[in-house]
């Protein structure tokens, strides 16, 4: 058992790069339901993708015609495919989120961990909350967007770990990364760099380093908050 009073980055990498091997096959299938989502949704904007090419700025016949034709029923069926989408991908990461929590206590990882819908709605609710604060950051020229995203990078885990409404993930997120600034620095770097790692070969890496980011983060996560890992 360890029980860090000072969240250490090191324990946490090393924890997480043994836990993902000994679980490597359960943890990269939940990643890949997540990867295949996502390269679908990415299909799904194609058509979005031709709407803006054809409808913005037409340099031809062909093209003001095309935009005639797209802009109709097809482009509010792009963008509501494209939005299912987006919401299974988010759902199917809550399943690797989970898992990674779970280990973190002694669990394993399965797809019960995606099934299940215990605090569903709360984490809906606080996705939505922190979309609308980031957006509020963005219009305050951008670091404020950046400072949100920072200091709310935790709430997610509260509301699945603790069940905590959106309220609560926030104050909880921002208590825990001011206290713990610099560990806090240091896990946001790294996930930026991992899931960089995970962008590239057309996203395979994402099988992998997904499941890194959220096991290294649960870990991060139970040290904040001064609980035991096992």
């Amino acid at each position: 058992m360890e029980n860090q009073n000072k969240p250490s980055v090191s324990v946490a990498l090393s924890w997480a790069f043994d836990t993902f091997k000994r679980n490597a096959v359960p943890f990269i299938a939940l990643a890949a339901v997540v990867a295949a989502i996502q390269m679908a949704q990415q299909l799904s904007i194609k058509p979005l993708e031709n709407i803006i090419t054809d409808c913005v700025d037409p340099q031809s016949p062909g093209q003001i015609a095309a935009c005639n034709t797209s802009t109709g029923s097809g482009a509010f069926a792009a963008i509501g495919l494209t939005f299912i989408f987006m919401l299974l991908a988010a759902f199917a990461t809550i399943g690797v989120y989970r898992a990674a929590l779970r280990t973190t206590q002694g669990g394993e990882p399965s797809f019960q961990d995606m099934l299940t819908t215990q605090y569903l709605g709360r984490y809906i609710a606080f996705t939505i909350v922190l979309i609308l604060l980031s957006l509020a950051g963005l219009v305050l020229c951008i670091v404020p967007m950046f400072l949100v995203i920072f200091f709310l990078q935790l709430g997610p885990y509260y509301v699945l770990d603790k069940g905590y409404g959106a309220g609560m993930a926030i104050k909880a997120s921002f208590k825990a990364i001011k206290t713990f600034i610099g560990p806090a620095v240091l896990l946001t770097l790294m996930n930026i760099a991992v899931s960089l790692v995970g962008s590239m070969l057309f996203g395979i890496l994402t099988l992998v380093t997904l499941p890194f980011v959220a096991l290294f983060t649960a870990h991060m996560y139970r040290q904040f908050n001064q609980e035991s890992i096992v």
